[in-house]
């Protein structure tokens, strides 16, 4: 199925490039792509300089899209560390309405089981927005990405993530690193923790490896109609 819109729904800026950068890289020539970006960096608990800090961040998150030459990312705003179920039930209100006025055949976003909070809750929402409805019919495919660090091992017992969806970015990965370097750097860790460069590039090397080609993103398949 080659899709005419894919929509990104992710906890933060930075996420959407480390968990789909390269797939965005290969479909944003053939269809119109849209991100979400769900959550605050930091909670608004905290002091101003955090929330100058997520102002800066969002900032960057439009300079990436137009990068990209994609359309301008929106933010939700939740207060991602602190989101409890009745934000989650308003995420997904939200995030429903969006989906409606978008129309994408495809949607990226975080895996349920992530160990990140604002992830599983950013995941949720969007589960519970994708629910069968007959004013969503035109949602087709629904796919889970992984973010290093957050990804190896899930918060449930035994579970690991698992994938069975890969998109090869042999031609874009190179282009996906750059942009992680120029934009959001600050974001990333030294190696050889999960979180640098090298270990995000070597990731992507083993997902292409494991299907027998130079470079993938990989990603488990949640929904999925032909």
């Amino acid at each position: 199925m080659n899709p005419s819109k894919i929509l990104v729904i992710a906890a933060h800026p930075d996420d959407e490039i480390i968990g789909c950068g390269g797939t965005i890289l290969k479909f944003k020539k053939k269809c119109k792509i849209k991100i979400i970006f769900t959550c605050k960096t930091y909670d608004k608990r905290i002091n101003n300089k955090s929330i100058k800090k997520n102002n800066e961040r969002q900032k960057i998150a439009k300079k990436v899209s137009k990068y990209l030459g994609i359309a301008e990312p929106e933010f939700l705003n939740f207060n991602g560390l602190s989101i409890g179920r009745k934000d989650i039930t308003k995420m997904s209100r939200v995030i429903f309405e969006k989906i409606k006025k978008f129309k994408p055949q495809m949607i990226f976003t975080h895996c349920i089981d992530d160990n990140h909070h604002d992830h599983r809750a950013t995941t949720e929402a969007t589960m519970i927005a994708c629910r069968p409805n007959k004013n969503i019919t035109f949602l087709k495919k629904i796919y889970s990405f992984e973010i290093p660090s957050a990804s190896e091992k899930l918060i449930k017992k035994n579970r690991a993530f698992n994938p069975n969806y890969f998109v090869d970015i042999d031609k874009t990965y190179k282009k996906k690193i750059f942009i992680l370097k120029k934009f959001y750097n600050d974001e990333l860790k030294p190696y050889p923790n999960f979180l640098s460069l090298k270990s995000i590039e070597n990731l992507i090397k083993f997902r292409g490896n494991s299907i027998n080609i130079k470079a993938a993103e990989a990603f488990e398949v949640v929904k999925s109609v032909e």
